[in-house]
């Protein structure tokens, strides 16, 4: 680590750990540190010296004064912040209608939200979450991939620890000290939760075993690789015995598209012996998680997995959550600039359900739209969901033109196995998020955020693909040359 960028990793380095163990971020007595780890990492990053020493600390803050997604940030927490200070609606009978209803805020024509203590926690989980994504987008060329992947995943570790802990003996209690809810994984309130935070810690470890593997032997690192080894099957499993279906499908997707695509792209630039290698290695591979899986697994996880693949009815599992989605659209035309803020959706969800339908909510999360873009939109209208989601359009755009980049190019999505794991974590992530409220936690979104940023070209991270070879015209290279076909030094 250069001496210029270790405040970096000590300011970032809170904003991915304590969420995680503060319940991934959903309990409110919980998240009195988020706000003071945010100042501390925008402390630690004004610390860190100019990696440029013919740049000073003022024109990097120039810099970042210039950068209009800076102010997007900005704006959105201001956006939050006046939904917070406008609330307070009190809820009562109305005897002219005959019906229940709320207060009117007390500015109408500013941003509100219904209960004071909800909105300030809409504050608290965006805080943490855009100064990671901010921080990252003007450090990213200074720090190392590496460093960051080794202080998630050995984080992650131990809270997979923690979560076999739990799932053994039988804790229906958080640390087994805390009452939160009727299910609890690990250190997250929700399993679900918790699944699809594993779900993206092992695309990252898979990522890094494989790139490992494939790289040149002088560019390996061998404490990475043997890590990434024990990660690995450990957040899979982590993933799998979540008793979420989510968590048992996702991981597996994962696994198998990151492997599917790396052959295809690895299949015409290696040797026909070593293709034989890479198919042997790649059932090894599969058939290793296989035992693993039914090691470790009890019959409630097999159940899972069997709705999960046998048994998924497509149209049920959106059915069962789609009148939600209907029900937040409406709410939203009803409020389109403003939205009805954080959590305010299931305070007037009734108003929006016929009486025959109410039945429907049974077990469904009230709360929730189980559409994570829908409930943002709904919470914070068309004015505050632009704001949010122009912070990440920019790099999202870039994302989605290098998709179509060759693999030989640095900038590609497909330049080397970390960033494709990475790519198919974030489509499992997104995918989940449109039945169910993945988002709405702050460890899992940080989390997200940082597989966004792998995708980003980075100069640790080159794409380690070889030109596509044609076998038939190959000639062996001179005498006294190395072979790097065929992997042998022929004698002078």
């Amino acid at each position: 680590m250069h001496t210029k960028t270790w405040p970096l990793y000590l300011g970032l380095t809170p904003l991915f750990v304590v969420p995680v163990w503060a319940a991934g971020g959903t309990f409110k007595p919980w998240q009195g540190s988020f706000l003071w780890i945010t100042l501390f990492a925008w402390i630690c990053f004004f610390a860190a010296a100019p990696h440029n020493i013919h740049r000073s600390r003022g024109k990097r803050l120039n810099q970042m004064v210039r950068d209009p997604l800076i102010w997007l940030a900005i704006l959105f927490m201001g956006f939050l912040c006046l939904q917070y200070f406008n609330s307070g609606r009190i809820r009562f009978f109305d005897f002219d209608l005959n019906q229940w209803a709320y207060s009117p805020p007390q500015h109408p024509f500013l941003p509100w939200s219904i209960a004071r203590a909800e909105a300030f926690e809409m504050i608290r989980w965006f805080a943490p979450i855009l100064s990671a994504f901010l921080i990252l987008r003007h450090s990213w060329k200074r720090l190392s991939p590496r460093i960051l992947l080794w202080i998630v995943c050995l984080n992650g570790f131990l809270n997979a620890l923690l979560s076999f802990v739990h799932s053994h003996l039988g804790w229906e209690k958080m640390y087994n000290i805390q009452q939160f809810g009727k299910d609890v994984y690990g250190s997250f309130g929700y399993p679900n939760h918790g699944a699809v935070f594993f779900i993206l810690l092992f695309a990252l470890a898979l990522g890094l075993l494989l790139r490992e593997l494939l790289v040149e032997s002088s560019e390996r690192d061998l404490p990475t690789l043997c890590f990434a080894a024990v990660w690995t099957p450990l957040f899979f499993m982590a993933a799998n015995l979540s008793t979420s279906r989510a968590g048992i499908l996702g991981s597996w997707l994962v696994l198998l598209l990151a492997v599917v695509s790396i052959m295809c792209i690895a299949w015409p630039r290696i040797h026909p012996v070593q293709r034989l290698y890479t198919f042997l290695a790649a059932g090894i591979l599969f058939a290793g998680m296989a035992a693993v899986f039914i090691l470790f697994t009890q019959p409630v996880h097999l159940r899972e997995l069997r709705k999960a693949t046998v048994d998924l009815n497509v149209y049920t599992e959106f059915s069962a959550r789609f009148f939600q989605v209907e029900a937040a659209w409406l709410m939203w035309l009803d409020h389109p600039w403003y939205g009805v803020g954080g959590w305010g959706y299931r305070y007037l969800l009734a108003e929006y359900l016929p009486m025959e339908s109410w039945r429907l909510m049974m077990g469904k999360g009230k709360a929730n739209v189980h559409h994570d873009l829908m409930q943002f939109l709904v919470e914070f209208g068309l004015i505050g969901f632009s704001l949010l989601t122009g912070v990440f359009l920019p790099t999202l755009l870039q994302h989605i033109r290098n998709v179509f980049r060759r693999p030989l190019l640095d900038q590609s999505v497909w330049a080397n196995p970390l960033r494709i794991c990475a790519f198919w974590g974030l489509l499992i992530l997104l995918a989940d998020s449109q039945i169910d409220i993945p988002l709405r936690s702050p460890a899992v979104f940080i989390h997200g955020i940082l597989l966004f940023y792998l995708l980003v070209p980075h100069d640790e991270l080159p794409s380690i693909w070889n030109p596509v070879t044609d076998w038939k015209r190959l000639q062996p290279p001179p005498k006294g040359m190395r072979n790097r076909v065929w992997g042998v030094h022929p004698e002078n």
